[in-house]
């Protein structure tokens, strides 16, 4: 993020090193706290590379304490959200690769907003840094990252990739290859770009629907030019080659893709694979005529899962009371 600046004004690697250590590893809040540069060297820092590239950050927490939803703003005033999810074990950010979303998922609020742009690498990795600088104060640290807020990360794959670099350098934010996610509705020529980047971290399939025609119905610009048997051919090439697990993501509605029998399709679809289906029961949204499934519905489903011997589980779902839960990030406050 920082080597053109050191570059432009032929500074030694030491700086850069310098940099880094006290921005990414010691958290600083603002360049004045860059104390091992001089005022000067300070000051010309602060003129041409800006301390975040994200301003205007509103936060809003959820009833429980688990959830914290950031509204922050780009420099041109798009708004982008990322949301903070703590449990026993983890805190995890959701972070945002695009402002909006061209996808237009059905049952997806980002897919109702303006499509407004991508974001760059360092647009990304701000949403991070904001709150490892806030756990930093109570000696709290991230654990996972998760590519799931606004827009379609293979659409933005060369800064994703640039992001995951930083996410992943020991020397920067230095988490664990497998401690982050990358979630995709599945574009297969992009996502065939995204394995041959062999990153390492985890992926997420956004699948919501066990057949092609039901899976137009629900994600038709998507699913028509990215048909499910190419899909899932190229998913089944990764797993024996790489022997690595894929997460199938599939939000319940009701009525919709809810069934016994929705469920027998989806356990042949995926017979055979490397998988875990994260069954996720749909968060309501203003204007998207969809309803959650019932709870016996659920249970009706992973049973025809579990009897097929398919890996599932049902994720619960942050912060919904601040619109902070999954299909929910609108940048409404």
């Amino acid at each position: 993020m920082f080597k053109k600046f050191i570059t432009k004004y032929n500074l030694p690697s030491f700086r850069l090193k310098q940099l880094q250590e006290q921005y990414f590893q010691h958290n600083i809040s603002s360049w004045d706290e860059l104390t091992t540069w001089s005022k000067d060297m300070r000051e010309t820092l602060k003129k041409e590379v800006p301390f975040s590239k994200l301003s205007n950050c509103q936060e809003f927490s959820s009833s429980d304490g688990r959830t914290v939803k950031l509204l922050s703003y780009t420099s041109d005033g798009y708004p982008v959200e990322t949301v903070l999810m703590r449990n026993k074990e983890r805190l995890t950010i959701c972070i945002s690769s695009m402002s909006g979303c061209p996808v237009g998922c059905k049952f997806c609020a980002t897919g109702r907003m303006k499509n407004n742009r991508i974001l760059d690498e360092q647009e990304i990795i701000d949403q991070v840094m904001h709150f490892k600088r806030k756990l930093a104060k109570k000696n709290e640290s991230v654990t996972n990252i998760v590519f799931m807020g606004m827009g379609e990360p293979l659409l933005n794959l060369s800064n994703v990739l640039k992001a995951i670099k930083i996410l992943t350098d020991p020397e920067l934010i230095g988490l664990g290859r497998r401690r982050i996610t990358l979630s995709t509705v599945g574009y297969i020529e992009p996502l065939k770009e995204f394995f041959k980047a062999n990153t390492g971290v985890k992926l997420a399939i956004s699948l919501h629907a066990p057949t092609q025609k039901l899976r137009e119905f629900l994600m038709s610009k998507v699913a028509k030019e990215n048909r499910l048997d190419d899909l899932m051919k190229i998913l089944i090439d990764y797993q024996k080659k790489k022997g690595k697990k894929v997460t199938y993501e599939y939000i319940l509605i009701k009525d919709v893709n809810d069934s016994v029998e929705h469920a027998k399709e989806l356990a042949k679809l995926l017979k055979n694979q490397i998988c875990l289906v994260n069954l996720i029961n749909f968060n309501k949204s203003d204007n998207i005529p969809f309803e959650a499934t019932t709870k016996r519905r659920v249970e009706d489903f992973q049973t025809i899962l579990n009897s097929r011997d398919i890996n599932n589980t049902l994720r619960y779902s942050h912060g919904n009371d601040i619109l902070a839960a999954c299909g929910q990030l609108a940048s409404k406050q």
